[in-house]
């Protein structure tokens, strides 16, 4: 097996089962670099595992994991992507994702997330920024 095609199997198990990415310690690296869009409540860039437990609860808040489809995983070289359809917490709104993961050898080490929301997403997301500018 290819470090390709490893490490598509990985992220199709870990996003497939819905598993945490502290479940795998020996699949990514300490200073493991996290891009989240701006656009969400939780956007940034994050480097290393504390940090990403730090927002990662207000992920767990965002999405209703319920409605978390992984639609497809795809590699070349050391890139994997994976395409997601997530629910919205408290919404019937959808974003599709499209989780990019970079990797040296077997170890993941950047994570960059794009996403393509619909009409009720947009709204969500724009809502909290328009109280922003409201109240500033």
């Amino acid at each position: 097996m290819t470090d390709t095609e490893a490490n598509k199997a990985f992220i199709q198990e870990m996003i497939g089962q819905k598993r945490r990415l502290e479940d795998y310690p020996d699949r990514f690296d300490a200073d493991l670099l996290m891009h989240e869009p701006a656009s969400l409540p939780f956007g940034g860039t994050y480097r290393g595992l504390e940090e990403f437990k730090r927002f990662y609860p207000e992920v767990r808040d965002f999405y209703d994991f319920d409605r978390f489809e992984l639609l497809g995983v795809y590699g070349d070289g050391d890139t994997v992507f994976a395409t997601i359809s997530a629910g919205l917490a408290d919404s019937a709104g959808v974003i599709f994702i499209a989780e990019q993961f970079r990797f040296v050898g077997t170890k993941l080490v950047e994570v960059r997330l794009h996403i393509c929301d619909d009409a009720e997403a947009a709204r969500r997301l724009q809502a909290p920024r328009e109280l922003e500018d409201r109240s500033g």
